[in-house]
């Protein structure tokens, strides 16, 4: 997947407003954009979840057979929440409010193509971050940051939206639904508190990556640098949640393949453990390069 438009700061710790220019862009879609997208635009996806998922396939996008890009109308529905704090005679009061968020995508293209519901359905399962986008003369972009499974781009040309609230329960529901599988080398939830670089390699986030990597607001991670808390180095937790983008980003930029983490496995070694086959396809490709020296096996 492409980087960001906004180049994603560290993951979860900074919310898109922070960004500078950002919240420019976000009030000129409010005003110029169409209305349907202008709602979308205004939607809080932070923590949201994702309550269902379904694609129809609607055609191919491109010359027929040259390039075609298969399109869609999707549908999908979220559960958003955000935190209101009224300032009051008494003081200031807080509450959460819930609406479920409903869409359908007509005529869009996905980043990944072969993103899977149980990837965006499981109860370990929220959104991060997300940024909306004027892409071309009539394609919009909606850029999700999924956490664990990484970044989403839904390209589309018409969206329909409805927003009606709900109530607490509907969002807690969803978070009891079953996990994904997703299992860490300590249990679930390690991934928010590893080291920057390893944080960003396992949500496939490629800018959180490099700016970890090149010390972008903090000092330089080292590229194979295993995390003294959780035994990783960058691209084992790449491997680990089989992120084609941040395996590939580690590569290109020089990662050692025979770095062990904490329990002695390289990352071939992790990919074949957790059948990550697209990063085991990436490694394979690379041990196979005729300009390399990875002397894997010494």
């Amino acid at each position: 997947m492409r980087w960001s438009r906004v180049g994603w700061p560290a993951v979860g710790y900074v919310s898109l407003e922070d960004v500078d220019g950002y919240p420019e862009h976000l009030a000129r879609l409010v005003t110029d954009a169409p209305p349907s997208v202008a709602a979308l635009a205004s939607v809080t996806w932070s923590e949201s979840r994702i309550q269902s998922w379904r694609l129809e396939e609607s055609g191919r996008h491109g010359d027929a057979g040259v390039d075609s890009t298969p399109t869609h109308t999707v549908h999908a529905v979220f559960v958003v929440r955000n935190d209101e704090v009224l300032d009051t005679p008494d003081g200031l009061w807080r509450r959460w409010n819930h609406a479920r968020v409903s869409l359908r995508f007509d005529r869009a293209v996905l980043d990944p193509s072969d993103t899977e519901a149980l990837d965006l359905l499981a109860g370990d399962v929220h959104v991060s971050r997300g940024e909306i986008a004027h892409v071309d003369a009539d394609v919009w972009e909606l850029r999700l940051l999924v956490s664990p499974t990484g970044e989403l781009a839904i390209h589309f040309r018409d969206v329909v939206i409805e927003v009606r609230p709900v109530g607490e329960e509907d969002w807690a529901a969803l978070e009891s639904r079953p996990a994904h599988g997703w299992h860490g080398p300590v249990p679930d939830g390690w991934v928010e508190w590893a080291t920057p670089a390893v944080r960003a390699a396992a949500h496939g986030d490629v800018g959180g990556l490099s700016l970890a990597l090149d010390g972008i607001g903090q000092d330089p991670a080292g590229i194979d640098e295993v995390d003294p808390r959780w035994g990783f180095a960058p691209l084992h937790a790449a491997v680990w949640f089989d992120n084609r983008g941040t395996t590939e980003a580690l590569l290109e930029r020089g990662a050692d393949v025979r770095v062990e983490d904490a329990e002695g496995r390289t990352a071939m070694d992790i990919a074949r453990e957790r059948a990550s086959h697209r990063a085991e396809e990436i490694l394979l490709a690379w041990f196979d390069r005729p300009a390399h020296d990875t002397n894997e096996g010494e």
